[in-house]
C-alpha cells in the first residue's frame, strides 16, 4: 500500500503505519475493531497504538470501560516535521562547536589488506597537496602494479608534486617510465635515490597536507594507517627537508 510505504519514510514502523491508517478509516474505535482493519493481532494493536499515543498521532478515552482510540489529525506530521527541524536547527551550533574542538585533536585510522592500503593512496589524491615520501619503488611496483600505474597518472593529471627519498635499484629506475605518462611534466616529480644497502625501505611514509600515511609494502602484512595532526606532519616535512639536504647519492628525475 502506497500510504503505508510514504508513513514508514515519515519514521512510523510498518505496524504503526497500518495501526494508523486503520484507526483514521475507522474515525476510531476499539482495540478489537482496529486489529481487525489492520489485520494484526489485538496485543499487538494495542502496544502499536500506545506507541502512536506516545508520539502524538493517537489520542484515547475511556468510552464506558473500554478504551476507544482516535487518530489526529494528519497535519500532525507535518508539525512533529517542524518540529524536528527546529531542533535540528538548534542541536547544530552546539555539533559545529563540538567537531571544532575535536578537529585540532590527531585522528588515526587504521586500514587492511589491499583495498584498504589503496583507500590511503585515494587519500593522497583526494586531499591535492605536495606529497613527501620515502618509498620504495621497486616495493610499489611488486605490490599492486595496475594500480600504482593509475596512482601516478592521476597525480599527475591533477599537478600533484611529489617528492621521493628511495633506494636507488635499477628496477626502481626503470619503474619511474613504466608507471608514469610518457608525456608529463617533469618539475611534478622528484627523487632522490639513496644506497639500498643503508637506506631499504620496507614501507611508505607519504607527507601530504595534515596527514602522515604509512604503508606496509610487504605482501604478507599489507596493513597502513593515516593519521591526522597538523603538528604532527609539519614535522615530518621538516624532518624530511633534512633528509632531502643530506641525501647524496641521489638521481633527480
Amino acid at each position: 500500500m502506497i500510504l503505508e510505504k510514504e508513513l514508514i519514510t515519515l519514521g512510523l514502523t510498518s505496524e504503526e503505519a497500518k495501526v494508523y491508517l486503520s484507526t483514521l478509516e475507522l474515525g476510531g474505535s476499539f482495540v478489537s475493531a482496529i486489529a481487525r482493519r489492520a489485520k494484526v493481532n489485538r496485543s499487538t494493536c494495542y502496544h502499536t497504538l500506545d506507541n502512536l499515543v506516545e508520539k502524538g498521532l493517537v489520542s484515547s478515552y475511556k468510552r464506558g470501560k473500554v478504551l476507544h482510540f482516535t487518530a489526529e489529525d494528519p497535519k500532525r506530521f507535518k508539525q512533529m516535521a517542524e518540529e524536528k527541524l527546529q531542533r535540528a536547527q538548534d542541536l547544530i551550533p552546539q555539533l559545529l562547536a563540538m567537531a571544532s574542538t575535536m578537529a585540532s585533536k590527531p585522528k588515526i585510522r587504521f586500514y587492511e589488506g589491499e583495498e584498504g592500503v589503496k583507500s590511503i593512496f585515494e587519500d593522497v589524491i583526494e586531499t591535492g597537496d605536495e606529497v613527501l615520501g620515502y618509498t620504495s619503488l621497486e616495493g610499489l611496483g611488486d605490490l599492486f602494479p595496475k594500480y600504482f600505474r593509475q596512482f601516478c597518472h592521476k597525480k599527475v593529471k591533477r599537478n600533484i608534486k611529489t617528492r621521493y627519498i628511495a633506494p636507488a635499484t635499477e628496477e626502481g629506475v626503470d619503474m619511474i617510465d613504466h608507471y608514469y605518462p610518457k608525456v608529463y611534466d617533469k618539475n611534478l616529480l622528484e627523487i632522490l635515490m639513496v644506497n639500498p644497502k643503508e637506506f631499504n625501505f620496507k614501507n611508505e611514509i607519504a607527507i601530504y597536507g595534515n596527514k602522515v600515511g604509512i604503508i606496509s609494502l610487504n605482501k604478507d602484512e599489507l596493513i597502513g594507517l593515516i593519521l591526522e595532526s597538523p603538528t604532527f606532519a609539519e614535522s615530518m616535512k621538516s624532518f624530511f627537508d633534512l633528509a632531502w639536504l643530506g641525501a647524496t647519492a641521489f638521481v633527480a628525475r
